[in-house]
């Protein structure tokens, strides 16, 4: 089933998309900031793959503690105020484990960065559900998709030659000053961005009043469609974590190729997603069957996995195979992000976003250890069919019903 899509954004529309965009391209950079560095940080202070992988459990874990009060906060006092002050957060957070080179000092750097990283879900999709027309939400949800791919392949492009040449120090204490960098930008144009729980006229749903908005409370996320959105963000970025954050360590063990052909893999993989993105945005406006997109992209996504894992690949079909599960990456978020706003009640966004991105933090914080154990006893193959298994996962909970599939709101 198609819709009719008014062909063109307005100009506030579009700088809307753009600046929360970009907020979320460094959202996407910091998961990605410690990662790049375990190969200097493991040297340098003479720890374990597993003790500094550690880090990044603690950045989910801080995230995952307070990312339902922060969705709640969001459409209680507005989502502006807040992402700004998450990304200073995690910007003076990079700056201290740069400037005070010691393992518990990143393990509590990460902590704190974490803290601010659990803003940006709510935030973002409250404001870009309040600035955008719902009939072009499969765009604004796309760009945000774009950005946070950028975010993703831009770390290792970055990160990995700054603490080559400058050292992981001086790397961080850059990444630290970007973030705060873009909450000042933010607050120069922050007056283009709405709040969904301030402007309820942007919901164009008949007979919704700002009354009824600010009825919505923490109990929708005890309804059936967003319990499973939740588990489904778990098992997907559970899967996603597996090449983001670890195959630059596993491709060497299975494929006997170096650090930097790694690098450039886990590059491809993340740049192919960005090109995925966009497309994605349009084909969501487009559908109403946006479910089958999501499965269809995460079945192509499995089997590119444990064609990888198999390690009988010739090297132009690793990064062929790659670049495919990549673009599957990017192609189905926009279809999964207005799933979720649709089954979110009117002033809730930030409430139902903040709930089910819990998913997302729960399983990106939850597997390093798992992922980071398999490298360190050398199982480079099974850190690429455990994120076949997540996807695999991902996919039977997208197809249990009761999460709006056939849904023509």
């Amino acid at each position: 089933m198609t819709t009719a899509i008014p062909r063109s954004l307005e100009p506030r529309e579009r700088i809307a998309i753009w600046l929360i965009g970009s907020g979320h391209l460094v959202s996407h950079f910091y998961h990605m900031v410690l990662p790049m560095m375990f190969p200097f940080i493991v040297s340098d202070l003479g720890v374990s793959v597993t003790e500094i992988a550690f880090s990044m459990t603690l950045y989910f874990v801080s995230t995952a503690i307070v990312q339902v009060p922060i969705g709640l906060l969001v459409d209680k006092v507005g989502a502006r105020v807040i992402l700004i002050a998450g990304m200073v957060l995690m910007g003076c957070a990079m700056v201290i484990a740069g400037l005070l080179p010691n393992y518990l000092v990143i393990l509590s750097a990460a902590f704190i960065a974490g803290i601010g990283n659990a803003v940006f879900h709510p935030a973002d999709f409250s404001i870009l559900s309040a600035s955008v027309r719902r009939s072009h939400h499969g765009k604004a949800f796309a760009s945000h998709t774009f950005g946070g791919s950028i975010g993703y392949a831009a770390a290792p492009m970055v990160m990995v030659p700054l603490g080559t040449i400058f050292g992981w120090q001086t790397a961080l204490i850059f990444a630290g000053f970007l973030s705060i960098g873009m909450a000042i930008i933010l607050v120069l144009f922050g007056k283009t961005l709405r709040d969904e729980n301030i402007d309820t006229s942007k919901l164009e749903a008949p007979g919704v009043t700002k009354d009824h908005a600010k009825k919505a409370d923490w109990r929708i996320m005890l309804t059936r469609p967003l319990i499973l959105f939740f588990l489904f963000y778990v098992a997907s970025s559970a899967s996603g974590t597996g090449m983001t954050s670890f195959a630059i360590l596993a491709l060497p063990l299975v494929y006997d190729v170096t650090p930097e052909i790694a690098g450039v893999f886990v590059t491809c993989f993340l740049a192919a997603a960005i090109v995925g993105a966009l497309p994605g945005g349009w084909l969501a406006d487009w559908s109403r069957f946006e479910y089958l997109v999501v499965v269809a992209c995460f079945l192509i996504l499995a089997a590119c996995l444990i064609l990888l894992g198999t390690g009988g690949l010739s090297l132009w079909l690793v990064f062929a195979t790659g670049v495919l599960g990549g673009l599957m990456r990017g192609l189905y978020n926009a279809s999964r992000d207005i799933l979720v706003r649709r089954a979110s009640p009117p002033g809730s966004v930030g409430t139902a976003f903040g709930f089910v991105t819990l998913g997302y933090t729960l399983g990106q914080g939850g597997t390093p250890l798992l992922y980071g154990w398999l490298m360190d006893n050398g199982l480079g193959n099974e850190v690429f069919y455990v994120s076949a298994a997540f996807a695999l996962v991902a996919t039977m909970i997208v197809l249990v019903p009761g999460q709006g599939q056939n849904s023509s709101t």
